[in-house]
């Protein structure tokens, strides 16, 4: 029998996965239209990142050191899901205002 955390766990991650793909996916197409440095692969880096981690929790489901680095390799690819959003979408705001 699979336990609710595991199941928390995994439907959590997969979420943050599928997130950051799709955003890179449109941050590809957006970034070449407006010419700009494909930043948007940092989006799969924190992707896997994030699969990393749902791995390690699953892994060592009871193990502290494991759940240590699974909550490291999850702020670090939220980390940089946020960053490269912010920066890579900085123009979005100022398209919206001269709407």
């Amino acid at each position: 029998m699979v336990s609710i955390s595991a199941i928390t766990i995994v439907i959590l991650h997969l979420t943050f996965i599928v997130t950051f793909l799709v955003v890179a996916s449109l941050s590809r197409i957006f970034g070449a239209a407006r010419k700009k440095r494909p930043l948007y692969k940092l989006y799969y880096v924190a992707s896997f990142m994030m699969m990393l981690s749902m791995v390690l929790s699953m892994v060592g489901l009871d193990l502290e050191y494991m759940a240590v680095a699974a909550t490291g390799l999850d702020l670090a690819g939220l980390i940089i899901g946020c960053a490269v959003t912010y920066f890579y979408w900085d123009w979005l705001p100022r398209e919206l205002a001269k709407g």
